[in-house]
């Protein structure tokens, strides 16, 4: 099992999967290269690492960071509430066991807010090293159980994707980092004003990565949205930022540059 056998469940899945279902739970699993490059994007790792995938799918994210740093134990938490999808990850991790020495796994079934804000809550912090990401795209309504849980912990924001990125750099310990896939969206407007902020007050941003089509990275899903890819370090101080972009999915013409 890699990642290259994990994309092709992934495109299986897809193809199985209820459009609305998919749509309610704000589900788009990452292409293969998009997954590569995000695993890609992290410091060299020389220790034991503790990696969050809270969405994980079918495991397209977790897969490319073993595939990535394959010299390095790793302790994987993942999150995935759909069953269908959490069947699939569970095969997936399961040869990951078998072939990879100092690698183990625990899937979680539950409510990644609802079990961040409780770990938060009871003082559980600084629980992961790492953090790969491609979280759920749906808005949060102002009186959901949902937003009500994330205010007790600090966070104010309307969107799952927000919440679960804020709730990751919560999560991490000093020097950690987290490598995230997004819509741009939080960059701008009153709404995700309180999420920037505490963004900032937490991290040094390192990296970002964007798309000069939006309608390429998640072509199969045809998800029509302006996503970009961010690579945080919790309690880091801000210096020079590596700005990149590539106009489609495939990387093919990456550039960089560094301000």
């Amino acid at each position: 099992m890699n990642s290259t056998v994990v994309d092709e469940l992934r495109r299986e899945v897809n193809r199985q999967l209820d459009p609305e279902r998919r749509s309610m739970l704000g589900q788009f699993m990452t292409p293969l290269p998009t997954a590569r490059f995000m695993a890609g994007m992290f410091s060299p790792v020389t220790r034991p690492v503790r990696l969050l995938d809270a969405g994980a799918g079918v495991g397209s994210l977790a897969s490319a960071f073993i595939d990535s740093h394959p010299a390095v134990p790793i302790q994987l938490a993942a999150w995935e509430i759909d069953s269908t999808l959490r069947g699939y990850l569970e095969i997936a991790l399961s040869r990951y066991r078998e072939i990879v020495t100092g690698f183990d796994a625990t899937v979680h079934a539950d409510d990644f807010i609802e079990a961040a804000t409780w770990d938060l809550a009871m003082g559980v912090g600084s629980r992961f090293t790492h953090a790969i990401l491609n979280p759920p795209y749906k808005k949060i309504s102002s009186h959901s159980r949902h937003r009500q849980l994330l205010r007790k912990a600090g966070i104010e924001t309307v969107n799952l994707y927000s919440a679960f990125l804020a709730l990751a750099i919560l999560l991490m310990e000093q020097g950690g980092e987290v490598v995230a896939i997004i819509p741009r969206s939080f960059c701008n407007g009153t709404y995700y004003r309180p999420f920037r902020k505490l963004l900032l007050d937490r991290c040094a941003i390192r990296h970002i990565h964007v798309f000069g089509a939006r309608d390429k990275v998640f072509a199969e899903d045809d998800v029509l949205q302006e996503n970009v890819i961010i690579k945080l370090e919790r309690g880091g101080r801000q210096g020079d930022v590596t700005i990149s972009e590539c106009g489609d999915g495939s990387f093919s013409n990456y550039r960089e540059h560094v301000f």
